[in-house]
């Protein structure tokens, strides 16, 4: 399946920005090192933010199960690799789940017109 190119701009430039912010803070280097840290174009964001992307637009209430997990869980159900991915940003998508919870205001890059739906996060 393609997906729009929109939303796939859109998913970009949130995780990147949730991922600058945190490592700007944990690092303080400068935003120019931040590629050399995080893969440069291979970064990308997990097709499970995606997923809650796509949830945000059409669902009244998205509910949040399975993100974070023990270091000797399987990464994904479907293989036995237990390694995150390095092109992905996980903590970052977290910071941005937990904004979704409590303070959608914040969440750059998307129309203060667009009212988020209910969010919980069920760890």
């Amino acid at each position: 399946m393609v997906t729009d190119s929109q939303l796939d701009v859109l998913c970009s430039r949130v995780v990147k920005h949730y991922s600058l912010k945190r490592f700007l803070k944990e690092t303080g280097k400068s935003i120019e090192a931040w590629g050399a840290a995080h893969g440069g174009v291979e970064f990308h964001y997990s097709s499970g933010m995606q997923s809650i992307m796509i949830a945000l637009g059409v669902c009244d209430k998205v509910s949040i199960f399975g993100f974070g997990k023990s270091s000797s869980a399987k990464h994904h159900y479907h293989t036995n690799q237990k390694a995150k991915l390095g092109l992905h940003h996980y903590e970052a998508e977290y910071d941005f789940y937990e904004d979704l919870v409590n303070k959608p205001e914040a969440i750059p890059f998307v129309s203060s017109e667009f009212k988020f739906p209910t969010v919980e996060i069920h760890r």
